[in-house]
C-alpha cells in the first residue's frame, strides 16, 4: 500500500521535466555521412561481426490493445446507438473503410476462415450491417482474439500466399545482417508471462520452417518482465484506475523496466529495435543497409574508446591527451572537452576513466516529419552536465514557452534504432543500473479496453536507462522507419 500511495502522490504532483538546452542537429550532435563514409562503415561491419558476439534484442511484452483502441470504441459506440442487428456506419467514416477494404488487411484470410470455422459468410456479414460480429470476430477469443494477443503476434505483411507476423519479419532481417560465419543469428525477444508460450510455439514452428531453408541458424531466447517492476494506472482525474471487478490495475513499468532483461544479455554487442517497426522484404534492403551502418560505426568507435583507455593505462602523453580532447570534443560533448582542456594531469585521468569506460550506444535518427515520439536533444541534467539524450514530449514542461519552442524544434525523431556495446575495455559486462538517471521517469497515456488511462513509465530503455551512457546520434532515412501504431498503419504503402 505504501507504494501506491507513493505513486498516486506523483501523478498528483507530476514528476520534474527534464531539462532541454537546445535540440541535437545535424552537425550538432548528429552526424550524416557520405555514400562512400556509408559504405566504409558498412565493410567495418561486414569485416568485424565474426569478430564479436552480437545479438538483436526486441522488447516484445507490449499488447494490442492500444493499436485497437479505434475498433474498440467503435464497437462502444455501435451497441450505444444500435437500434436492431444492422448499423449504419456513416458516423464513423474510418471505421466504415476499414471494413470496406477488409480484403486488404493481411489478417483478412485468418478472419474468412474464422467465419467458415462459424459457418458465417464474411461477406453477408459486411453486406447485411452486422459489424458488430465482425468485431468480435476479430478483437474477442472467440475468434482472432487480436484484441488480447501480442502485437508481435499479429499478422502484419501479406505475401500473396502466406502472411508473416512482425516477430517473423524481424528473424528475416536479422538474418541479413547479424549472420556470423558459422550461419547463426541471435535474436532475444522480452515478452509478456500471459503470451510467452504462445511465441514459443511460433519460434519453433518458423525454426523448422527455416531450418529446410537453410536463410540462418536461428537462436531465439525470451524473458520476462520482472512483474515487481509493474505501476499503478490512474484515471484521467489521476484516481486509482480500477477494473471491471474492481480490482486496482498495474501496468509493466515501461520498457525501462527491460533494462535489467538487457543486462542478463551476454553478448558484447547488442542491436535494439521496436517490434511493430518492421518492413515487408521489398524495403529491407534499405533498412540493412543502415542496421550495418550503425553496427559498423559503434564498431569503429568502440576500437577508439578502448584504444585510447588501455594507452591511458600505460601513462598519459601529451599526443594522447590531445587525440582525447579532439575525440570528445567532435563526436562526445565540446561541453566535456572543454573541462578536459582545463584539468590538471591527475584529474584529467580520473575524468578520462570515468568519461570513457561506459557503455556505448550508436542511435539512428529521422528527420522529423510528424511522426509521434520522442527525439534527441542535449540536456542539462541536475548537476548541471549536459549531454545527448533521447527525450519523449511527455519528459518536457510544456508550460514553459522556451521548454515548449526547443521541443518543437528539434529537427529529428527517435525512430528506436540503436547498436549498443555493453562491455569495457577489459572485456567485462558492465552493471547498466550504474548508468540510469532516476529522475527520468514519466507519466504516459495508455489505455484499457477502449478506456484512457495514465500509468507511470520508469526512465526508458533509451531515454533515462541509458542517460549515462556515452552516445552518438547518426541520420538515417525515413525508409528505415515503418512502425504499426494502429490498425490502419497496416495499409500505409510501406506495408502493403
Amino acid at each position: 500500500m505504501q507504494t501506491v500511495n507513493k505513486q498516486l502522490t506523483l501523478f498528483q504532483k507530476d514528476i520534474k521535466p527534464v531539462l532541454l538546452q537546445k535540440p541535437a542537429t545535424r552537425r550538432d550532435g548528429i552526424e550524416i555521412f557520405s555514400e562512400k563514409e556509408v559504405k566504409d562503415y558498412i565493410n567495418i561491419w561486414k569485416k568485424g561481426i565474426n569478430k564479436v558476439s552480437a545479438i538483436k534484442f526486441i522488447p516484445a511484452s507490449g499488447a494490442a490493445s492500444r493499436m485497437f483502441k479505434a475498433l474498440f470504441e467503435a464497437r462502444i459506440d455501435i451497441l450505444n446507438s444500435r437500434a436492431d442487428q444492422e448499423v449504419n456506419l456513416k458516423n464513423l467514416p474510418q471505421i466504415k473503410q476499414f471494413f470496406d477494404e477488409l480484403e486488404k488487411y493481411p489478417f483478412y484470410h485468418d478472419l474468412n476462415q474464422a467465419c467458415r470455422d462459424k459457418g458465417i459468410d464474411i461477406n453477408k456479414l459486411r453486406e447485411g450491417g452486422r459489424y458488430l460480429e465482425l468485431l468480435e470476430l476479430i478483437l474477442d477469443p472467440t475468434g482472432l482474439n487480436y484484441g488480447n494477443l501480442a502485437k508481435g503476434l499479429l499478422k502484419f505483411h501479406w505475401y500473396g500466399d502466406h502472411s508473416r507476423t512482425p516477430f517473423e519479419e524481424h528473424l528475416i532481417e536479422a538474418a541479413a545482417y547479424l549472420k556470423n560465419a558459422k550461419g547463426q543469428v541471435d535474436l532475444h525477444f522480452t515478452v509478456s508471462t500471459e503470451h510467452k508460450h504462445l511465441f514459443q510455439l511460433l519460434a519453433e514452428q518458423l525454426l523448422n520452417v527455416y531450418k529446410k531453408t537453410g536463410i540462418a541458424d536461428f537462436i531465439i531466447s525470451f524473458s520476462e518482465q520482472d512483474p515487481s517492476t509493474d505501476t499503478l494506472a490512474v484515471d484521467m482525474d489521476n484516481m486509482p484506475f480500477l477494473l471491471e471487478d474492481g480490482r486496482l490495475f498495474f501496468r509493466p513499468g515501461g520498457h525501462g523496466a527491460l533494462l535489467k532483461n538487457l543486462e542478463d544479455v551476454q553478448q558484447s554487442m547488442v542491436f535494439i529495435g521496436n517490434i511493430d517497426n518492421v518492413a515487408p522484404d521489398r524495403l529491407k534492403p534499405i533498412r540493412i543497409k543502415y542496421k550495418q551502418l550503425i553496427g559498423g560505426l559503434l564498431l569503429d568507435r568502440i576500437n577508439i574508446i578502448h584504444s585510447f583507455l588501455k594507452r591511458l593505462d600505460q601513462g598519459l602523453t601529451n599526443e594522447l591527451k590531445n587525440e582525447i580532447i579532439d575525440f570528445v570534443k567532435n563526436y562526445i560533448s565540446p561541453y566535456k572537452a572543454h573541462d578536459l582542456e582545463t584539468s590538471n594531469k591527475y584529474d584529467f585521468i580520473r575524468s578520462c576513466q570515468k568519461l570513457l569506460n561506459r557503455p556505448v550506444r550508436v542511435c539512428g535518427m529521422v528527420v522529423n516529419t510528424g511522426e509521434p515520439g520522442g527525439g534527441p536533444f542535449w540536456v542539462r541534467n541536475t548537476n548541471g552536465e549536459i549531454s545527448k539524450q533521447i527525450i519523449e514530449s511527455s519528459q518536457v514542461d510544456m508550460e514553459n514557452e522556451e521548454q515548449k519552442d526547443i521541443f518543437n524544434t528539434s529537427t529529428h525523431f527517435n525512430p528506436v534504432d540503436l547498436a549498443c556495446y555493453i562491455k569495457d575495455y577489459k572485456g567485462n559486462k558492465f552493471r547498466l543500473q550504474k548508468f540510469i538517471d532516476p529522475d527520468m521517469a514519466f507519466i504516459a497515456l495508455k489505455s484499457q479496453g477502449g478506456r484512457e488511462l495514465k500509468t507511470l513509465e520508469l526512465p526508458g530503455l533509451w531515454n533515462g536507462a541509458m542517460a549515462g551512457w556515452i552516445t552518438f546520434f547518426v541520420e538515417v532515412p525515413p525508409a528505415t522507419f515503418s512502425p504499426v501504431k494502429t490498425i490502419f498503419d497496416l495499409l500505409r504503402p510501406e506495408h502493403l
